[in-house]
Formats: C-alpha cells, structure tokens, sequence
C-alpha cells in the first residue's frame, strides 16, 4: 500500500483526536471495526454464504458499533439502532421489484474489456450483488439521521420532561425535515462525485443522452441515490415515534 495513505490516516486521526477528543478516537476506531466487518462480508459471500442475509447481519453490527461506541449504551441509541434497522428493511423490500424489473444487475457492455481478464463461473448472483450496493449506500445516511433525530429529541425531552408524545413527535418531524434537504443533495454530490468519470467517459464515446440514461451503469447509480433517498423519507417518522413513544410512554 502506498505510504502516502498511511501518512493521510494518521493526519486524520490527529485531527479526531484534537477536535474530537475522545470521541473523535472511538469514531475513528468504529471505521476500522466498519471496515473490517465489510472485509469480513466479503470473505462469507466469497465462502457461499447468502449474499443479502450476510450483508443485512453486517448492517446490523456495523449500526450497533457506530452508535453504540459513539455514544454510548443509552435510550438514545437503543432508538436509533431499531429505527435503521427497520428503516434498512423496509426500503429493501420496497426497492425488490424495481431493482429486478429493471435488470441493472450484472456487467455493462462497456464492461468488455474488464471481463476479459475474469473468469465468467462464479457461484454467486449478481441480482443479490445490487441490493449490498443499495445497502451499503443507505446505511450512512439512515444511521446519520437517526443519531441527528433521536440527539435532539433528547435534549428537547431533557429540557422539557413534560412534552407529551405528540408535541416531541412533532419537534422530531421537524428537525428531520430541516435534515431532509442536506442529507438528500448528499446522496447526490456522492453520487455525481462517483459517477463523473464514467460521465466523461460516455461523453469520449460519444454516447447520445439515450443511450446514457439507459446503460447499467448510469441506471444503477440512480437507483442507489433514489433507494437512499427513500431511506432518508422513511427513518424521520420512524425515528420521531420511537422516541416519543419510550420518552413519553410513562407520561
């Protein structure tokens, strides 16, 4: 590996550890625990474990490991784990048909020249493939919400214990709407971010716009910040009921 990352990874957790003092370390630690579980991930799927069920385990950890190591064993983060997971499962189970009617999984044609260089006989599905992508790119954005939603309606509760359910359901439905439009033009810089290459590269090939918008590639990008976008619409309400309903269930 080049040393110029390693000399990168210790910048940045110097910088974790001035501005963030402890809790700048135990984040920085929890992206080495997440990237482990994803090597790990890698590993089973490769070993012939189910591709979709290894990835939603993995979720799993990685969500308990970021909120719990960040801040700590609490109602709070009890909340916001439930919420991701709930919120994972069902944009999956939304996004199924459409990721399967429109038969973005596999290689593109403009993916030839890779494939030359790889071996077609592989035991793995590639349909499953496109719901760990959508996965892995939803989970950020969800745990990020959910931390943001749950923090402050905690702090509100703090402040005010005699809030009854529907005004801190209300106050958590709006301070998500005020996250709404940030954490979605997020999604979509990554995704132009990621795409902008392959963006200049049709446009070397001179490809039409049709025949941009209808290639794998471009189609799956979209899918995964439309899938991301549903995930950031549906972890507000659930988040802000869950809290209400366990600050407020003794009221």
């Amino acid at each position: 590996m080049n040393t110029s990352i390693f000399v990168l990874i210790g910048i940045l957790f110097i910088l974790m550890a001035g501005i963030g003092g402890s809790r700048g370390i135990r984040s920085f630690f929890s992206i080495v625990y997440t990237v482990t579980i994803f090597m790990l991930l890698l590993i089973f799927i490769s070993m012939g474990f189910d591709p979709i069920k290894t990835a939603l385990i993995g979720s799993l950890f990685i969500s308990i490991i970021l909120l719990f190591n960040i801040n700590g064993v609490n109602k709070m983060t009890v909340v916001s784990s439930l919420s991701v997971l709930i919120t994972i499962l069902l944009t999956l189970l939304i996004s199924l048909p459409f990721v399967q009617a429109a038969k973005i999984q596999g290689f593109s044609y403009e993916q030839v020249e890779q494939l030359s260089a790889m071996t077609p006989y592989i035991d793995i599905n590639l349909a499953d493939i496109v719901f760990i992508e959508i996965l892995i790119g939803l989970l950020g954005a969800v745990i990020d919400v959910a931390i943001s939603i749950s923090s402050a309606m905690n702090e509100l509760y703090v402040l005010d214990p005699s809030l009854s359910f529907e005004k801190l359901f209300a106050s958590g439905m709006k301070i998500g709407r005020d996250i709404l439009g940030t954490m979605t033009h997020t999604l979509l810089f990554a995704f132009l971010g990621g795409f902008f290459s392959i963006l200049i590269w049709f446009s070397t090939l001179d490809y039409s716009f049709a025949n941009t918008i209808n290639s794998k590639l471009f189609v799956g990008e979209i899918f995964h910040i439309v899938c991301g976008g549903i995930g950031i619409l549906m972890v507000i309400p659930i988040t802000a009921v869950l809290m209400a309903t366990v600050f407020t269930r003794n009221n």
